[in-house]
Order: C-alpha cells, then structure tokens, then sequence
C-alpha cells in the first residue's frame, strides 16, 4: 500500500491511499472518530474502479498523523484478535 500526502496542516491531514477500498477505509474512520481528539475523520472514493480513496482526518487538538497511526494499530490488534479466536473456534469443530 502506497501513501500519498495530498495536504498537511498543523491539526487537519488529506491522504491518498492506493489500492484500498471501504474494506480499510471505513473502520480505520470509525476508529479515529472514537478518539475523542478528533474532529473530522471520513474518506472520499471518486469512482470505485478508478480512483484511490482520500483520507481526511481534522484534529481539535493533538497530531492527525499519530491519531492515524494509533488508529491503525489498534484496527491490527483487534484483527489478530479477531484471526486467533477464529482459527480456535475452527479447531474445536473439526
């Protein structure tokens, strides 16, 4: 995956990101707007099959590119969490 910075400000972040979709982009903006240090997180997809989505993150106070980060991390933690009750739960059926 590919970043590109579109726009960077103190408190407010424009990124694209090349070669996702919803399936990233909608939980890492449900993630950030559960910070309560953040303002505006959402993300814009001009044509699906033909544009990279922009992520926009505006921060009340702090840094938007930790919030990003941190956001991330937590998403990958949940997700590990996620694979390792699964693969558990597969075993005990078979």
């Amino acid at each position: 995956m590919k970043l590109k910075m579109l726009e960077k400000k103190e408190k407010e972040v424009r990124i694209e990101v090349e070669g996702e979709d919803h399936t990233l982009l909608a939980p890492l903006t449900s993630k950030l707007l559960s910070n309560e240090k953040v303002y505006i997180a959402t993300y814009n997809i001009k044509h699906t099959l033909m544009s990279n989505p922009v992520l926009h993150v505006k921060m009340k106070e702090g840094d938007p590119i930790e919030a990003i980060k941190s956001a991330a991390a937590s998403l990958a933690s949940e997700f590990e969490e996620f694979e390792t009750l699964y693969k558990k739960s597969k075993a005990a059926i078979v």
